[in-house]
């Protein structure tokens, strides 16, 4: 994976917003991962899996490309808050 600075492509990073927010899971095989973090909820009350693992993936990503994680993150938002309003109309 290239970590040096990326031309985004507008299109496939349309295409992209569209599936992350139709599918916004991510899967990956790691027992050692799936080990330490089992073990970490059974210690810590209320530790979630899925938010430390969002934060920890989220940071590198953001460090790796961060012309592109800002144009995601911005794109995701609006796209978010436009969907609960138009949600919120509705009730």
């Amino acid at each position: 994976m290239p970590r040096k600075k990326v031309k985004v492509n507008d299109r496939l990073l349309k295409e992209a917003l569209k599936s992350a927010i139709e599918q916004p899971r991510l899967a990956f095989y790691s027992p050692v991962a799936s080990c330490i973090m089992n073990y970490w909820k059974s210690v810590v009350p209320r530790f979630s899996i899925s938010e430390f693992l969002s934060e920890i993936v989220e940071k590198e990503l953001s460090r790796r490309w961060p012309q592109l994680y800002k144009r995601a993150e911005r794109a995701l938002r609006a796209k978010l808050k436009s969907k609960r309003r138009r949600a919120s109309r509705k009730l």
